[in-house]
């Protein structure tokens, strides 16, 4: 299944979390880098051999991602070009480790439990340690293509985070509005409120 696209609805999402986000922290947005051109973004995509939701590519092209800060709750905002990189480190671990020896995992939503990473999850956050956030474009019966998956090198659970990255948006924009997210100095980025 494929939502339709909404880009004003993107747009009206992220300008709601970033302007939260610059209220936390006055530098914010000078953390996010110039978007990405259609060149980069296709360049990703021919990289990964998979076509990028929507969502995605507006995104990049608002911002190509973000300096080593985390500006989304405990993420980097992956560039295009750094999309291709960390999933070319999981495609050469998938070739060489996780697939011939048969690893699986534990979906906690419509994931496909099969395999421990799958060629169509699209790495597009990070925390630093291995652990990322994912557009899943394969994903189980019942669910959609497209949907933020949370993937963690260690640990076999995949948990369905939202339906869309513009559905991911509007919860985080939420979550920051009710004072959940605020900025932490001591991590550099943003994190979620000991006070909500």
């Amino acid at each position: 299944m494929v939502t339709d696209f909404d880009s004003k609805r993107l747009e009206k999402a992220w300008a709601r979390y970033t302007a939260k986000a610059a209220e936390a922290h006055t530098p914010f947005t000078t953390y996010l880098n110039d978007g990405a051109t259609t060149n980069q973004i296709d360049s990703a995509k021919r990289a990964v051999n998979c076509e990028f939701p929507a969502d995605l590519r507006q995104l990049l092209s608002l911002h190509n991602g973000s300096m080593e800060y985390h500006v989304l709750p405990g993420w980097e905002l992956f560039s295009a070009e750094r999309i291709a990189d960390e999933w070319k480190i999981w495609e050469d671990l998938y070739r060489t480790q996780l697939k011939p020896e048969n690893y699986t995992c534990e979906p906690c939503g419509p994931i496909k439990g099969d395999e421990w990473w799958r060629l169509r999850w699209i790495p597009f956050g990070g925390d630093g340690g291995g652990d990322h956030l994912c557009v899943d474009m394969e994903p189980a019966e019942g669910g959609i293509s497209g949907q933020v998956i949370t993937m963690w090198q260690d640990d076999a659970r995949r948990e369905l985070i939202a339906k869309s990255l513009t559905e991911f948006i509007e919860i985080i924009a939420d979550d920051f509005e009710r004072g959940a997210l605020t900025w932490d100095d001591e991590w550099g980025g943003v994190y979620e409120s000991n006070e909500a």
